[in-house]
């Protein structure tokens, strides 16, 4: 008897479909069988669609509070309203804000999510009680003050020690240093040594704007990952957000360094920073995933839409329509997202943990010729009927067992008018 048994689903094997039975038990798929199996929890799938549920590799979670206050501004003015409103965000707002966020990639089969923000103990608590997966960290930047780069380096070490590997696991704690020109090469070779030191990893934002690019080779003569490969920042521990304005040397550079790069190519879009060369980059061999960024510079966090939108751009980007695939944005949503953060998952495989999203043909899916295919290009997220995180059945029938959605909703709107009132 299985904790779990998922009986006769259409299963994303291997990089393909096939039927199959699955047996889930503690955290883990145990056992994957052309035969029923017996569970304490079944679902008979004729009509359903087992893929890994995705992993959202980079994200700004309570950003949701911020949705729609800065809109059709490039980035530096963007950034201008939304630090402005970002000082009346305390723990008590970012909590619901992120709860609002998990909401959102709980309906649209998100078992996972990494996040660089502030009040990040309240973005642990929330992901924790949620029972999804979070890879987090403090927003670290010096601005070039030695006493701030020594208050931000001990509250991005105080989180790390306190959060990491709570929740059953389920939380990883990193350190998170905004930006090449928010943070001075000292500070960030100081996070580098501290990171070093306890054994874990570090995500930032690189390369995101050409202002950016121009900013950093005018300070420091170099671009920002020559800048980064010249202290000794990277690594195969490092992720990098963005990473849109890169040159063919740079590209090298990541690679021979095996880090790893979140593509976000919606909010990329909205605040008209670029398009990633994301084509290149799988090309060379670097490991590539993707993200919608925080819901103020894209609306949303639903991954069905950051894939069909990633398709697209490089098509655009290249003029080629195969630039890349379906089966490679639908990668770079799950295994390859896990990967970068060296978390284990994005597969349908035996010993692999279960996280796994059970789809329904929705009125786009028809007919269908290709499953992937109507994944990626069709669905929208109303698919997704239940969900599995770590072995636990997080969504069932599209109703959330974890916690009351329609009081974070009223929480929500009562900050609304808190902030912006």
């Amino acid at each position: 008897m299985h904790s779990i048994a998922l009986n006769d689903v259409l299963c994303h094997i291997n990089g393909e479909f096939k039927r199959a039975s699955i047996g889930i038990d503690e955290n883990k798929i145990s056992v994957i069988s052309r035969e029923r199996l017996k569970g304490e929890i079944t679902f008979d799938g004729e009509d359903l669609i087992a893929i890994p549920a995705f992993f959202n590799a980079h994200t700004h979670t309570a950003m949701t509070l911020l949705r729609g206050i800065a809109e059709d501004l490039e980035l530096n003015k963007w950034l201008e309203n939304v630090w402005r409103i970002e000082k009346n965000l305390g723990k008590h707002e970012i909590y619901w804000g992120t709860m609002l966020g998990i909401t959102e990639m709980i309906r649209s089969g998100t078992a996972g999510f990494s996040d660089l923000y502030i009040h990040m103990e309240e973005v642990a608590r929330a992901a924790g009680e949620s029972g999804l997966k979070a890879v987090l960290c403090y927003g670290m930047a010096d601005r070039g003050d030695e006493e701030k780069a020594k208050r931000e380096l001990e509250i991005g070490e105080k989180f790390i020690k306190d959060w990491n590997n709570t929740y059953d696991g389920r939380i990883k704690a990193i350190f998170g240093p905004h930006a090449p020109y928010t943070c001075t090469p000292e500070f960030l070779t100081a996070v580098k040594e501290r990171a070093d030191e306890l054994g874990t990893m570090i995500h930032i934002h690189v390369s995101e704007t050409e202002w950016e690019v121009n900013e950093i080779r005018n300070r420091y003569g170099k671009t920002p990952v020559e800048l980064l490969n010249d202290i000794g920042i990277l690594d195969e521990k490092v992720i990098m957000a963005h990473a849109v304005w890169l040159s063919d040397r740079e590209i090298q550079i990541l690679k021979k360094r095996n880090v790893s790069v979140v593509n976000n190519p919606t909010s990329n879009m909205k605040l008209s920073s670029g398009i990633a060369r994301v084509r290149d980059m799988i090309e060379h061999g670097i490991n590539v995933a993707l993200g919608t960024d925080g819901a103020a510079s894209n609306n949303n966090y639903n991954m069905f839409f950051e894939m069909k939108i990633a398709s697209l751009c490089q098509k655009i980007k290249y003029m080629r329509a195969d630039a890349i695939r379906a089966e490679d944005v639908f990668r770079m949503a799950t295994e390859n997202a896990y990967s970068a953060y060296r978390v284990k998952g994005g597969r349908i495989e035996e010993g692999f943990p279960a996280d796994i999203a059970l789809l329904s043909k929705s009125a786009s899916f028809y007919p269908v010729y290709h499953p992937l295919h109507s994944i990626v290009y069709a669905a929208s997220g109303e698919e997704v009927q239940h969900l599995i995180v770590d072995g636990e059945l997080i969504m069932e029938d599209r109703e959330i067992l974890t916690f009351n959605e329609e009081r974070v909703y009223r929480k929500v709107e009562k900050l609304k008018d808190k902030l912006y009132g």
